[in-house]
C-alpha cells in the first residue's frame, strides 16, 4: 500500500475525491485535505506533516492548480526530497490543458484529459509498489501478468484494438489470474450469453446488455411510411402512444460481442432495428412460450452494448490489479 498525498485546486475537488476513491479501492492510502482536516484542526501543520509521510505526491494540472500559490508549495516540496533521494515522488496528473510548471515539463504526466479510465491506468502503473504483501505477511514479487492488464486496458480505452479482440486477449489473462469472474465474462462474451448460464449463476446476468425496446405480437410496424421522416424518435414516440400493442421493455442483448461489432457496424441512424423473439423471453410463465414476437430498439443500442462491454471489461481488469503494501 502506498501513501499518496493528492495536490489540488478547490476548483477540481470533484475529480480529486473521485481519483482518491479509486486510488482506495485499489489497495492505497490516499489524504485528500476534505477527507483529512477536521474543524478546527491546523491546516498547514496536517499537510506539511501529511506531505512528510506521503510515498508520493499526485499535482492535479489545471488552469487553476498551476495558478494556486498553496498548490505550488505543496508539491514543490516533495520535489526537493524527489532530487535527493534520486527516486520519483511527484506524479503529475493532467486533468485540463495548462500551462505546466518548468520543473515538470521533464516528467511523464497521466493524461485524464480525454479518457478517465486510461488515465488511472498510467497512473497507478508508477505507484505500484515492487512487492504484493499477502494477508499472512508473507511478501512475494509483483504477480506477472499485472504488466499485460495495464497494456490491455490502455489499448482498450484508446480504442485500438476490437473490443471483441480485447476480450480474447483478456481470456489467457483471466487463466493466469485464477479470475474465475473474469473467465466466465470472457468466455460468455465470446460465444454469446444463455439462458442455462443465468440459471447456473442466479443473480448474475450481464444488465450492462440490456437496452431499450418496445415489443408487439400483433403489430409490425411499417418503417417505410414516408411519415416517420428518418427519424427513429418519431417511431418510438408512436409505439409510447399505444402501450397496449407495442409494450415498452428492456431486452437483453445476448449475440457473441463480435456479432454486436457486426451490428453496430452496420445499424443507420435513420433506420430501426428490428429484432425477432420468442414471448418466452418476456414471459416465462406463459403457455406460448414459441410464440413469434417482434422487438423494435433503437439503432445504436448495439453501439452502446459495445461500450457497455468495454466499461465491463476495463472494470474486471482493474479488479486484477492487486492490493499492496510496501
Amino acid at each position: 500500500m502506498a501513501k499518496v498525498f493528492i495536490s489540488h485546486s478547490s476548483k477540481d475537488q470533484k475529480f480529486a475525491e473521485r481519483l482518491a476513491g479509486d486510488l482506495l479501492a485499489l489497495g492505497h492510502e490516499p489524504w485528500l485535505d476534505a477527507w483529512k482536516i477536521k474543524v478546527g484542526e491546523r491546516i498547514p501543520s496536517k499537510v506539511e506533516h501529511a506531505i512528510s509521510e506521503a510515498d508520493y505526491v499526485v499535482i492535479i494540472l489545471s488552469p487553476d492548480s498551476v495558478k494556486s500559490g498553496w498548490v505550488d508549495r505543496e508539491w514543490k516540496s516533495k520535489y526537493w526530497d524527489e532530487i535527493q533521494e534520486t527516486r520519483t515522488l511527484v506524479l503529475p496528473v493532467l486533468l485540463r490543458d495548462c500551462e505546466i510548471p518548468q520543473l515538470l515539463k521533464t516528467k511523464k504526466y497521466a493524461d485524464f484529459r480525454e479518457n478517465y479510465t486510461r488515465g488511472i491506468v498510467e497512473l497507478t502503473g508508477s505507484i505500484m509498489p515492487v512487492f504484493v504483501r499477502q494477508e499472512g505477511g508473507q511478501v512475494l514479487p509483483r504477480v506477472s501478468y499485472q504488466s499485460d492488464v495495464t497494456e490491455l486496458i490502455a489499448q482498450l480505452q484508446a480504442r485500438t484494438m476490437p473490443v471483441s479482440e480485447a476480450v480474447a486477449r483478456a481470456l489467457p489473462i483471466a487463466q493466469k489470474a485464477e479470475s474465475a469472474s473474469l473467465e466466465r465474462f470472457c468466455r460468455n462474451e465470446l460465444a454469446g450469453w444463455t439462458q442455462e448460464e443465468w440459471d447456473k449463476y442466479p443473480g448474475k446476468e450481464p444488465t450492462y446488455r440490456l437496452v431499450e425496446a418496445f415489443a408487439s405480437v400483433s403489430e409490425r410496424i411499417n418503417l417505410q411510411y414516408w411519415g416517420w421522416g428518418q427519424s427513429p424518435a418519431a417511431v418510438f414516440q408512436y409505439m409510447r402512444e399505444k402501450p397496449h400493442v407495442f409494450w415498452p421493455t428492456n431486452m437483453m442483448v445476448v449475440e457473441s460481442v463480435r456479432s454486436v461489432e457486426s451490428q453496430a457496424g452496420r445499424s443507420s441512424e435513420a433506420a430501426i432495428v428490428v429484432v425477432t423473439r420468442s414471448l418466452g423471453d418476456f414471459l416465462p410463465d406463459t403457455d406460448k412460450p414459441d410464440l413469434p414476437v417482434l422487438v423494435y430498439v433503437r439503432p445504436d443500442s448495439y453501439s452502446q452494448v459495445l461500450n457497455s462491454v468495454r466499461t465491463e471489461l476495463t472494470r474486471e481488469l482493474l479488479a486484477l490489479l492487486p492490493r499492496v503494501s510496501t
